[in-house]
């Protein structure tokens, strides 16, 4: 590969960072279900390079680690949920998450499929619902034990499916806890930085190293979510539900496809 090839490479693994993390900052999502299949479906059609998918699954926890940091640091959520119940969510969705990953050995793969479908329509459903209160205001919400089973729930799911589950988050603060729509996507970072750290943490424990690709991609997360998160206030809550909802219909029908395909 020439040096031109290369600065290419890196501009492009740059780009895809951005985008993914731009994602992430705005929407309180993790960023790796736009990042995920960039690199394993639409890098080779653009470069004619691609990664393995472990590499591909690496790079995105990485990213999807730093992402949330960053994005937890400009939103601040804490300014309207104690640090301590936020690191009790996080707590109980990584617990949930470490309990289904062990589950996930039983499972086949069409009915983690099935699985990671009904959660997307779920998701889907509760973004259809309009939030009750005002999820705009600076209240701050009492708080409710039943967030701790809730996050833990969610963290299990995810660990079954090996998703961030960072769109679950977001309309279950939202709909059923009354938290505001910027707090709400703080917060699903929030939760999901411990989780994606630690499966970032597995990844390249396993494989020995860091793929050569994580440094770009990084670098262009953290400048994504730096601008994604200053524009969440500006677009309201309803257009984040949008975002978050089409992002979702694109992963159904994809997932749709996919369980076509499996018969």
């Amino acid at each position: 590969m020439t040096v031109v090839q290369t600065w290419e490479m890196t501009g492009l693994y740059l780009g895809l960072g951005m985008v993914s993390g731009a994602l992430s900052g705005l929407l309180g999502i993790g960023g790796g279900v736009v990042l995920l299949p960039a690199l394993l479906f639409l890098l080779p059609l653009v470069s004619g390079h691609g990664v393995t998918p472990f590499q591909a699954t690496e790079i995105s926890m990485v990213q999807v680690a730093f992402a949330a940091l960053m994005g937890l640091y400009l939103h601040r959520p804490t300014a309207y949920v104690p640090v301590m119940r936020l690191a009790l969510w996080a707590l109980s969705a990584l617990v949930g998450g470490v309990v289904g990953g062990l589950l996930s050995y039983h499972f086949s793969g069409k009915v983690i499929l099935l699985l990671f479908l009904a959660e997307a329509l779920l998701a889907l459903t509760l973004l259809c619902i309009p939030p009750r209160g005002k999820t705009g205001g600076a209240g701050r919400p009492s708080g409710s034990v039943l967030e701790f089973p809730v996050m833990s729930t969610i963290g299990l799911t995810s660990g079954i499916l090996g998703v961030g589950g960072g769109f679950l988050f977001y309309p279950v603060l939202t709909l059923f806890f009354g938290y505001p729509s910027y707090v709400a996507v703080g917060s699903s970072l929030g939760v999901m930085f411990p989780m994606a750290a630690s499966a970032a943490i597995s990844k390249v424990v396993a494989s020995g190293s860091i793929a050569p690709q994580t440094l770009p991609v990084v670098l262009g997360a953290l400048a994504g979510s730096s601008v994604g998160a200053r524009f969440t206030k500006r677009i309201g809550s309803r257009w984040i539900r949008i975002l978050q909802g089409t992002l979702l219909g694109v992963t159904i029908l994809r997932l749709l496809w996919s369980l076509w395909e499996k018969g």
